[in-house]
C-alpha cells in the first residue's frame, strides 16, 4: 500500500471514531442502551423474613399393610358344597366361610359315638363281674372262717378221734384255698374294669378327634375382618395345599421401615419412642396426612444392607368416619420428623444465592440492595431457615430480594415491584 493510501484510510477512521450517532442512528446502537439501563433503578421482587417452626424429616417410602393378614386354609379335604360369603363382607370372628362335604366326617363321628356307647356297656357288664366277684370272696371268707372255728372247738373239747379232726383240719384248709382263690379272681375283675376305663378314655378321645374332623368341613374366620380375595367356588375340590380364602383387618394397620445405621442414635437416644412425630402420606390420597406412632425398633443392624427396621402403627379412621381411609398395600411416604425448631428465622428458598461454597442474599435497606453472607439451616419445600455469621444482621419483618437478585452484586439502586393480582413472577 502506498504512503498516500495510508494517510487516507487513517483520516477515515479518525472521523468515524469522533462522529456521534443522532436521531435513528442514536436509537440502533445497542451500547448506547446499555448506558442507559444501568443509571436506572433495578427492578425486583421481595418477600419478608419471617419467624416460623421448622423441622427435619427423614423420608421414605414403604406400603402399608395389615397387622392381621393371613391367607385361610382348608383343613379337610373334600368338596365345597357352598360358599357363604364373597369379596369384601365384613366378617366376625368364627363366622362360617364356606362348608365342606361333611358326611364322611360324620359317619365317622356316628361310628366312633357307637363304639364309645359299647365301651360304655362293657363297663356295666365287667362292674357286675367284679360285684359278683366280691360276693363269693366275702361268702368264701364267711365259709374259712367257720371251718377254722370248727376245728379250734373240736380240738378244745376232745370229743372226735384224730380222723375225724383231721377231716376238719383239711375242710379248713380247702375253705382257705377257695377264699384265696375268690380273692384272686376278684382282683382279676377289678384289673379288667380298670382297663376297660381305658378304652372308654381313648373312645371318647376318638370321638372328639371325629368332632373335630367334622368341624374342619366348616372353613371360618379366624378373627374379625374383611376378606380381601376368594380363591375357590361350589365343587371345587377343597385341600390343605391351596388358600381358600384371604382375610385382613384394615383397621389395624401398619408400615415397615429400613433407615440408615448412622439413624440409629436418634431413635436410641429419644426417651419416649411414641412421642416421635410420624407423618404418613398415602400416594392414593393426596393431600392427606395420617399420624404414625413407633411400636418396634430393631435393636440390631442388618448385616448386608447396613440398615436397620423400624415397626410403625398408622392411626386408622373409624368406619362410621366420612374421610378417606388407609388400605393394605397403598404406598405411602413415611416422614419422621428428627428435629424441631418452633421459632426460625426464614425466608423463601429463592432468597439464596450461592457462589462456590458460600451462600448469600441480599435485603432491600434504603431503596439498594444489600448482600449479606448467610448459612441454610433447616428446610422445607418453600422454605429455608437462615443462620447468620453475624447475630442480628437482619430482623424479623426486613425484605429479601427473591425476584432480580442473580446479576445484583450488592450496592445497586432497587425499586421494589409490586405485583398485580393473577401476574407471574416471571413477568417482573
Amino acid at each position: 500500500m502506498s504512503r498516500t493510501h495510508l494517510s487516507a484510510v487513517c483520516f477515515f477512521l479518525s472521523a468515524l471514531v469522533g462522529c456521534k450517532p443522532t436521531g435513528a442512528d442514536a436509537a440502533s446502537n445497542p451500547l448506547e442502551g446499555v448506558q442507559i439501563k444501568r443509571g436506572t433503578a433495578i427492578q425486583v421482587l421481595t418477600a419478608p423474613v419471617q419467624r416460623r417452626e421448622m423441622v427435619r424429616t427423614t423420608s421414605t417410602t414403604t406400603n402399608i399393610e395389615s397387622v392381621n393378614e393371613i391367607q385361610i386354609f382348608p383343613r379337610s379335604t373334600g368338596v365345597i358344597t357352598s360358599i357363604l360369603v364373597e369379596e369384601g363382607d365384613r366378617v366376625e370372628a368364627g363366622e362360617v366361610l364356606a362348608v365342606i362335604d361333611p358326611r364322611d366326617a360324620q359317619a365317622s363321628l356316628a361310628d366312633a359315638q357307637i363304639a364309645l356307647k359299647e365301651a360304655h356297656e362293657a363297663t356295666s357288664r365287667l362292674a357286675l363281674t367284679r360285684d359278683e366277684a366280691d360276693q363269693r370272696v366275702a361268702r368264701s371268707r364267711l365259709a374259712w372262717e367257720q371251718a377254722q372255728r370248727e376245728v379250734q372247738r373240736n380240738e378244745e373239747a376232745g370229743l372226735l378221734s384224730e380222723v375225724d379232726l383231721d377231716k376238719l383240719r383239711l375242710a379248713r384248709d380247702t375253705s382257705e384255698h377257695d377264699h384265696l382263690a375268690t380273692k384272686l379272681s376278684a382282683q382279676i375283675s377289678q384289673q379288667e374294669l380298670e382297663r376297660q376305663k381305658t378304652v372308654i378314655e381313648r373312645a371318647e378321645l376318638t370321638v372328639q378327634r371325629q368332632e373335630l374332623a367334622l368341624s374342619h368341613t366348616q372353613i371360618v374366620a379366624p378373627f374379625t375382618g374383611i376378606l380381601a380375595s376368594r380363591a375357590i367356588k361350589v365343587g371345587d375340590s377343597a385341600g390343605g395345599t391351596a388358600a381358600a380364602f384371604t382375610l385382613t383387618d384394615p383397621d389395624n394397620l401398619r408400615a415397615i421401615v429400613y433407615r440408615p445405621q448412622r439413624e440409629l442414635s436418634f431413635f436410641q437416644n429419644s426417651s419416649d419412642l411414641s412421642t416421635v412425630e410420624i407423618r404418613v402420606q398415602p400416594e392414593a390420597l393426596p393431600g392427606q396426612v395420617f399420624k404414625g406412632t413407633i411400636n418396634f425398633l430393631s435393636p440390631t443392624i442388618d448385616a448386608t444392607s447396613g440398615s436397620f427396621r423400624i415397626t410403625l402403627s398408622l392411626d386408622q379412621s373409624t368406619t362410621e368416619s366420612a374421610g378417606p381411609r388407609l388400605a393394605p398395600g397403598m404406598l405411602a411416604r413415611i416422614d419422621i420428623v428428627t428435629e424441631r425448631r418452633p421459632n426460625a428465622l426464614v425466608v423463601p428458598k429463592r432468597a439464596l444465592r450461592r457462589e462456590g461454597d458460600s451462600q448469600f442474599l441480599f435485603v432491600v435497606r434504603e431503596s439498594k440492595a444489600v448482600r449479606l453472607r448467610v448459612e441454610e439451616g433447616l428446610s422445607d419445600d418453600e422454605y429455608v431457615e437462615l443462620v447468620l455469621a453475624d447475630e442480628g444482621s437482619i430482623e424479623t419483618g426486613e425484605t429479601v430480594i427473591v425476584v432480580g437478585n442473580r446479576d445484583l452484586e450488592g450496592g445497586e439502586d432497587v425499586r421494589v415491584n409490586t405485583l398485580d393480582d393473577g401476574q407471574e413472577n416471571s413477568d417482573v
